[in-house]
């Protein structure tokens, strides 16, 4: 069963390996959505969540969180004067 978000957008599938790693980042005050993509397919991974923001949006960020060999595009809504401050807490 999918657990109740309250900033993640569900319109989208999203892997239950997921699912407490987005509980955990949608507690940051500084997000106000998160909008998680498309699921793809890697040919080498790891058996951990693995988490990296991959460039700046005109909105957020946009980022790829990833097990094994499945990835999903995940995209962080966020005030523009919160952008720097959002990166580095995602990527403590």
């Amino acid at each position: 069963m999918q657990p109740k978000f309250t900033k993640v957008k569900t319109e989208h599938h999203i892997l239950p390996d997921f699912y407490s790693f987005l509980l955990e980042i949608e507690k940051m005050p500084e997000i106000s959505r998160i909008i998680p993509g498309r699921i793809s397919r890697q040919q080498k991974g790891s058996s951990e969540v693995r988490f990296r923001i991959s460039y700046p949006t005109s909105t957020g960020r946009k980022c790829i969180m990833s097990k094994g060999a499945t990835a999903q595009e995940l995209f962080i809504i966020c005030k523009e004067e919160l952008k720097a401050e959002v990166q580095k807490k995602l990527e403590a």
